[in-house]
């Protein structure tokens, strides 16, 4: 329901319950008020497009309001053990190239994880997106997003100053992609000036 003090304020809250733990307040921006009156007027297909980005966003709104507040994400829940009494038994030799290999698979896996990324490497992963590209200037890696006007800027990465970079409001309008370019972004801005 919409707050009757703030119109831009949209609370949300658990059916049935009514004090303020359960609800959270989410403002409302121009994007959300333009698909509501697009679901209003009745456009083919459009509740079913937006109700998805929706609840992530608000379910990942919520969640960075409880961090806000420390509260834990998840109840603990305590289920109790049964003691059972282990039986001995001989240990079973098992083939221990299966054993080396997954332990090499997790380490490869965290090492690319957090492994230096080159332009030339992000670039190709930031193409991986549809109508995405990677344009170095001077001092910056810029992303940018086809359009049939003109480019649209998503984000800035500097090449002068490691950790540095500014993401546009664009793309975090963008839902899914959010999700995973901008751990890449972080990423190649972690990247040390020289590696890159």
């Amino acid at each position: 329901m919409l707050d009757p003090k703030d119109r831009h304020i949209l609370t949300i809250g658990l059916a049935g319950k009514t004090n303020e733990d359960t609800r959270i307040n989410v403002p409302i921006d121009d994007n959300f008020t333009t698909v509501l009156k697009r679901i209003r007027s009745g456009e083919k297909d459009i509740f079913e497009r937006f109700r998805d980005n929706l609840l992530i966003e608000i379910v990942s709104y919520w969640n960075d309001q409880r961090l806000k507040n420390d509260e834990p994400t998840a109840q603990e829940v305590s289920t109790p053990v049964a003691e059972t009494k282990v039986a001995d038994s001989k240990p079973v030799e098992s083939p221990k190239t299966a054993e080396v290999s997954k332990a090499e698979t997790t380490e490869k896996q965290r090492s690319t994880e957090t492994a230096a990324l080159n332009f030339a490497d992000f670039s190709s992963a930031v193409a991986e997106y549809p109508k995405f590209y990677v344009e170095k200037e001077a001092d910056a890696a810029v992303i940018y997003e086809k359009n049939s006007d003109e480019p649209r800027k998503l984000a800035e990465i500097s090449m002068t100053a490691e950790n540095q970079f500014t993401i546009e409001k664009a793309l975090e309008r963008k839902y899914k992609v959010k999700l995973t370019l901008i751990p890449l972004i972080e990423q190649f801005a972690a990247t040390a000036i020289s590696e890159r």
